[in-house]
């Protein structure tokens, strides 16, 4: 029973109430900087704003709204890549608030990401995976679909198969290489095994420069990429949990396991440092104390560990943040705060893993689904 449903009861069961823990008082951190964050209005259109300490601008909304959640903002903070109403992939300056439109156009964009160097943007759609520079220019480098559609063989008469396709998203592991995971692949490969699990199939490597692609024999997905360092995750089965792995974006057959346990969920690696920042979660609701742990980039090893209250889950509020997060970092070198858009509430969180303070950001939307950056300006 949590401490929020005792307090309901609390005339019939006080003795219960004794043993409950509320939440702890912390100073809510600062926003320093800016936050972009993409969402949907009061009226629930897709937009994107820029949030500072007390002001929402809107950057895209309208006619210029992205299509969600196909949406990225490069990591110089100046542009903001998307794909609009009609399909065209779009390159925004959030400066100038110009736009260069591509002529090329996608069907089901399910995802954008740039390049470290901001050079590159990489949209993962149903037809397969391409990259545009900052001119606009596009060109497909994993070009087989998503979906179920069926195969035409070469030299027969009509004859095709059934194929079912998907892909994760494309990430960048370095400046001209992108990582992402084929599942299932063509039906032979989909029919469940003994087990009962769809077959694996493989991790795809593609390079920019050079257009090509490579299949490695093992699914990986890259979760999180600094300065040559990533952090995979094997899943040797659809239905089964691998490894959490780092590598060395050069090499990715060379991976060092990370020792992470059940409650623990990998946040970022810290800015500056590299070092991945883990956060384990306390198993019992009515407690407030977090461990945060710090592991060597290259290693894997647990550098330090340090467990204090935080102001989140329980009757503070803001709701203990789902592992599927996508938590982005502050910009500030060596610092350990992090904002994320809550996936069960969508609402827009700032987290200081050093005081322990959380604080929920209001603004002009109904929900905030991603937040694409975290600017020094």
């Amino acid at each position: 029973m949590s401490c929020r449903q005792t307090a309901v009861l609390l005339g019939a069961l006080a003795v219960l109430v004794a043993g409950c823990s509320s939440s702890p008082e912390i100073a809510p951190p600062v926003v320093g900087g800016s936050l972009v964050v993409a969402g949907k209005d009061k009226a629930g259109q897709p937009a994107v704003w820029r949030v500072t300490e007390g002001a929402a601008t809107p950057l895209l909304t309208g006619n210029t709204a992205p299509k969600l959640p196909a949406v990225a903002l490069s990591p110089d903070g100046r542009t903001l890549a998307y794909v609009n109403g009609s399909g065209r992939i779009v390159l925004h300056d959030v400066g100038a608030g110009t736009e260069i439109v591509a002529q090329a156009s996608v069907t089901g964009a399910l995802c954008a990401s740039w390049a470290p160097d901001s050079a590159h943007v990489a949209f993962t759609s149903e037809q397969g995976v391409y990259t545009a520079d900052r001119k606009g220019a596009v060109a497909g480098l994993v070009t087989r679909p998503s979906g179920n559609y069926r195969d035409t063989g070469p030299g027969s008469s009509g004859q095709y198969r059934e194929v079912v396709s998907g892909m994760t998203c494309a990430r960048w592991t370095d400046p001209d290489t992108v990582i992402l995971s084929r599942y299932n692949g063509d039906l032979p490969s989909a029919i469940p095994s003994a087990g009962g699990g769809l077959a694996p199939n493989t991790t795809v490597v593609g390079h920019v420069a050079a257009g090509t692609v490579q299949d490695l024999p093992e699914e990986e997905n890259l979760l999180h990429a600094c300065q040559g360092h990533v952090l995979l995750h094997r899943s040797p089965d659809p239905i089964v949990t691998g490894p959490t792995l780092l590598a060395d974006a050069s090499d990715l057959s060379h991976t060092t396991e990370v020792p992470l346990g059940a409650g623990d969920v990998a946040w970022f690696f810290q800015p500056g440092t590299c070092a991945l920042v883990v956060v384990s979660y306390p198993g019992d609701e009515d407690s407030y104390d977090y461990t945060v742990k710090l592991f060597d980039p290259v290693t894997g090893q647990q550098r330090n560990s340090r467990t204090l209250p935080m102001a989140l889950g329980g009757d503070s509020g803001i709701r203990e943040p789902a592992g599927s997060n996508s938590f982005v970092p502050s910009p500030v070198p060596g610092a350990l705060a992090a904002a994320y858009a809550d996936d069960n509430t969508h609402e827009l969180v700032v987290a200081d893993l050093t005081t322990g303070g959380a604080r929920r950001l209001d603004g002009p939307w109904s929900e905030a689904t991603k937040v694409l950056g975290w600017t020094a300006k």
